[in-house]
């Protein structure tokens, strides 16, 4: 109860709730955009840009910053999009301060160090807002790369079936056409598999840094006068806005 208190009479946890990401006179504004651009509902992406906000303020309060999930880097990378709204007014109105985003590299040194600042800001979540982070927005971890997985062999294991069953049907009538569209079938097949399976990782790996053991980390930086910041061997540190000022 104390915590939630000090929520609200926080000026900057005040004016994260006041603030929309949304144009009051966009015919097709943020939220739109973002849900369309992600393939997310109307309720999901309220809730994603709510859990942005939530980043946001750990960011600016926690002496090392924070780290955000993929799904909220997704809603902070739109908002770097818009540059007027994010650099002319959300910075220096909303948190008053720059809040620069400095993806790591991801190169091994780095991997403990940015799994632990993920980590760390669930812990901080927990704390601050005295509630578990929604799972949906921020735990997409191993667990989900393994139902996906799953979902790719499954359709591998249905598609060979269909093989089976068109080979099946010409093998007693004609076995060497049975073959011809057994073997073209295949091809088409594989190649769907490979591009599909090529475009999901292409996707990922433009969202997210991976560690050596698979899991994810995600990172944000401040500028020089702030946290940590700048970039550190191979990567850009989690200083977010260092919370200092």
């Amino acid at each position: 109860m104390e915590t939630k208190l000090i929520l609200q009479n926080d000026p900057l946890w005040k004016r994260l709730q006041n603030f929309s990401l949304d144009h009051p006179n966009a015919h097709f504004p943020f939220s739109k955009k973002l849900a369309k651009g992600e393939n997310w509902t109307s309720s999901f992406t309220e809730k994603a840009i709510e859990e942005y906000k939530k980043f946001v303020y750990l960011c600016c309060t926690l002496p090392d910053g924070a780290s955000p999930s993929e799904i909220v880097d997704k809603v902070w990378h739109m908002h770097l999009i818009y540059t007027q709204n994010y650099w002319e007014e959300f910075c220096p109105h909303i948190l008053q301060k720059k809040l620069h985003h400095h993806p790591s590299q991801g190169c091994p040194p780095e991997n403990g160090k940015h799994k632990n600042w993920f980590n760390e800001t669930l812990k901080s979540y927990r704390e601050i807002f005295q509630q578990e982070p929604p799972e949906e927005i921020w735990k997409l971890d191993s667990k989900a790369l393994n139902k996906q997985n799953r979902s790719y062999f499954g359709k591998i294991v249905l598609l060979l079936s269909c093989v089976f069953m068109i080979y099946s049907c010409f093998e007693n009538n004609n076995a060497g056409l049975g073959i011809f569209f057994t073997i073209i079938f295949s091809f088409v097949i594989i190649v769907l598999i490979i591009k599909s399976f090529s475009k999901n990782n292409e996707s990922n790996k433009n969202n997210t840094d991976t560690g050596s053991d698979g899991t994810f980390f995600y990172t944000c930086g401040s500028d020089s006068s702030h946290g940590d910041g700048g970039s550190s061997g191979c990567g850009g540190g989690c200083g977010g806005c260092g919370g200092g000022d």
